[in-house]
């Protein structure tokens, strides 16, 4: 069975410690993260999960990560990630 790694990638009870543990703000940008992931998933589903797919929405994702990341420069906020983290190359 293929999983989504969890934040300690430890399983559900540490998970769901972790957010527990977490601050409001970082609650809430978990629920972006996990919704992202949900869409995306059922949007392959939906279309076909074809390497073409996957390609062309994994490029649009990427486009929009930058535009973040130029975002965050431009206001002189930190970057989370300097690059994309790429499972797949």
């Amino acid at each position: 069975m293929a999983t989504i790694e969890e934040i300690s990638g430890q399983g559900t009870p540490a998970f769901a410690k972790q957010l527990q543990a977490m601050a409001d703000e970082q609650l809430m940008a978990q629920q972006f993260v996990q919704q992202g992931a949900v869409h995306a998933l059922s949007t392959l589903l939906k279309i076909g999960c074809t390497e073409s797919n996957v390609v062309d929405m994994l490029t649009s994702l990427r486009q929009n990560a930058q535009q973040i990341r130029n975002e965050a420069e431009r206001r002189g906020k930190p970057n989370l990630f300097v690059s994309d983290q790429m499972a797949f190359n």
